[in-house]
C-alpha cells in the first residue's frame, strides 16, 4: 500500500542534543590514546519533510526506487472518498518529483500519484497546491548530520557563524538524527595534545552512525608561512604546520585565512586532503578574513547539500547566487576527493578557484586601483571592452603630464585585462556587469 509517515512540523521540532565535551577535557596528564578507526552503520530512510513545502505532518512516501522523498497531505489533496482506496496493499505512491523526472523530456502527462500494477487509483488528478520551496528535483535533509566545530582555544570568533548554521541545520531533522558540537583545542604540549585525542576520540565515536559529518576549523594563521596556529604556550599563540592540525581532525568543513596564499602551506594542504580525502575542504584565500561575510554563502551551500541533498560540486556554484559581499572580500577555494567507483582509496584530488570578477571592479578577477597610482586620483575607471578584453585609461586631464623624463609628458595611465584560458565563465551569481570564474586543477 502507499506508505505514510507523521512527523513534528518543523515550525515546531524537538531541540537537537547538543554535545558539551568541555567536561571530558580534564586538567591532569593524559597518555596520549591509540585511536582506533571507529565502525560505521548507516541506513539511508525516508525523508521527514515535505519535498514541497519543506514542513512535516502526515506524509506520503514514494515507492520510486532510490527516491526517499516525501509529499505532505496538505501539498497533494486526495479526496476523503478515496483515502481508503489509495492504501489497499497493492498500491504504490510516486512522488511530484519523480513524476516530473519521466515527463521533463517528453509530452507532459497528467500526475495521478498513486498506481496499482502501473494504472492510476484515482479517477481525476489529485489536486497539487502551492509550488516548490526549493529545487524541484530536491531533497529535504536526506541524510543524518552532525555539525563540529573545532576552534582554537579562547578564540573569541567564528561561534555566531558556526551557530547559525546549527540554526538552520537543527529544526530539519528529528530527534537523534543530529548532533552539534564544539571542541576547543590547543596541541603545543603532550598534556594538552592528550586532552585533546581523549575528547576527540570520543567525539569520533559518537558520530559513527551520522552519514553527513561538517567541520569547522576555526583558527588564526601566520601571514608569512600559512601556519596554522595550533595553541598557547605562556599565553603567546604557536603556529603548526597545516598538515599536523589535519591529522587530528579527521572529517572537516574548512574556513580559514592565508593558509591558502602561501605555497608551501597550500601544498601541504592539498597532501593532507589527498591522505584523509575528506568530501569537501572550503577555504578562504583574504588575508584578514572577516567571517561574517561568508555567512550568506556558507548557509546557501550547507542548505543546497545537506537539507536539499545536491552534491558538493553543484552546491558550491548554487550558493554563489548568495554571496555579492564576499566575492567583493575574498576568492574560494574548494578541494573535493572524487572517488573511482566505490572505492574511496582510489580516486583523485580536485582543486577549484572561484574568483569574483565585475567589469568596474575587478575585470576578470584583477584589482583595478580606486586610486591611479600615476595622478593620484580617485575615479571610476572607465571601460572600452574588446571581445574578452577590457581597457581601461585614466580619465583625469592631467595624467602623465611631467611625469616623464625631463618634466615630459607621458599617456594617461591604463590597464588591459582579458579573460583567462583557463577560466569558466559561469552563469551562477551573475547580476549586472559582475560574475563568477572557475579554474579546475
Amino acid at each position: 500500500m502507499a506508505r505514510t509517515k507523521q512527523t513534528a512540523r518543523k515550525v515546531t521540532g524537538d531541540k537537537a542534543p547538543r554535545v558539551k565535551l568541555q567536561s571530558l577535557q580534564k586538567k591532569k596528564s593524559k597518555t596520549a590514546l591509540s585511536l582506533k578507526k571507529p565502525t560505521f552503520k548507516r541506513k539511508t530512510m525516508a525523508n521527514s519533510f515535505c519535498v514541497m513545502c519543506r514542513n512535516g505532518g502526515d506524509l506520503w512516501i514514494c515507492d520510486e526506487k532510490d527516491c526517499k522523498r516525501v509529499v505532505c497531505h496538505k501539498c497533494l489533496i486526495v479526496p476523503e472518498k478515496s483515502l481508503k482506496d489509495v492504501t489497499e496493499n497493492h498500491v504504490t505512491f510516486k512522488c511530484v518529483t519523480c513524476h516530473w523526472k519521466e515527463t521533463e523530456k517528453s509530452a507532459p502527462q497528467p500526475y495521478f500519484g498513486f498506481y496499482s500494477q502501473g494504472k492510476p487509483v484515482l479517477s481525476e488528478p489529485p489536486v497539487i497546491t502551492g509550488g516548490f520551496q526549493h529545487a524541484i528535483n530536491s531533497q529535504v535533509a536526506p541524510h543524518s548530520t552532525a555539525l563540529i566545530h573545532l576552534h582554537l582555544e579562547n578564540l573569541e570568533v567564528g561561534h555566531t557563524q558556526v551557530n547559525m548554521i546549527h540554526s538552520l541545520l537543527q529544526p530539519y531533522f528529528p530527534k537523534g538524527r543530529y548532533q552539534f558540537s564544539q571542541l576547543p583545542f590547543n596541541l603545543t604540549t603532550q598534556e594538552s595534545l592528550a586532552v585533546y585525542q581523549s575528547a576527540a576520540f570520543d567525539l569520533a565515536t559518537s558520530l559513527s552512525s551520522y552519514q553527513s559529518v561538517i567541520l569547522f576549523l576555526t583558527t588564526h594563521s601566520d601571514e608569512e608561512r600559512g601556519h596554522l596556529f595550533a595553541g598557547f604556550v605562556d599565553g603567546v599563540t604557536v603556529a603548526s604546520k597545516v598538515s599536523e592540525i589535519i591529522r587530528v581532525a579527521h572529517i572537516f568543513f574548512n574556513v580559514c585565512g592565508s593558509v591558502v596564499t602561501v605555497e608551501d602551506s597550500f601544498n601541504g594542504l592539498k597532501k593532507a586532503a589527498q591522505l584523509f580525502k575528506p568530501k569537501s575542504m572550503v577555504l578562504f584565500d583574504a588575508q584578514h578574513l572577516h567571517l561574517v561575510t561568508t555567512i550568506p554563502y556558507l548557509l546557501s551551500l550547507v542548505d543546497s547539500t545537506i537539507i536539499q541533498g545536491f552534491d558538493v560540486s553543484s552546491g558550491i556554484k548554487f550558493a554563489l547566487n548568495d554571496c555579492a559581499m564576499l566575492g567583493r572580500h575574498s576568492n574560494i577555494i574548494v578541494m573535493m576527493w572524487r572517488s573511482q567507483g566505490e572505492n574511496m582509496e582510489v580516486g583523485k584530488l580536485v582543486v577549484e578557484k572561484l574568483v569574483w570578477t565585475d567589469k568596474f571592479i575587478r575585470p576578470w578577477g584583477n584589482y583595478l586601483p580606486v586610486q591611479c597610482p600615476q595622478c593620484g586620483s580617485i575615479q571610476k575607471w572607465v571601460c572600452g571592452a574588446e571581445g574578452k578584453t577590457n581597457s581601461y585609461e585614466c580619465k583625469y586631464t592631467h595624467c602623465g603630464k611631467g611625469k616623464g623624463p625631463k618634466n615630459t609628458s607621458i599617456p594617461p595611465k591604463q590597464y588591459t585585462f582579458s579573460i583567462p584560458e583557463d577560466a569558466i565563465q559561469l552563469p551562477h551569481g551573475k547580476k549586472g556587469t559582475s560574475s563568477w570564474l572557475q579554474f579546475t586543477h
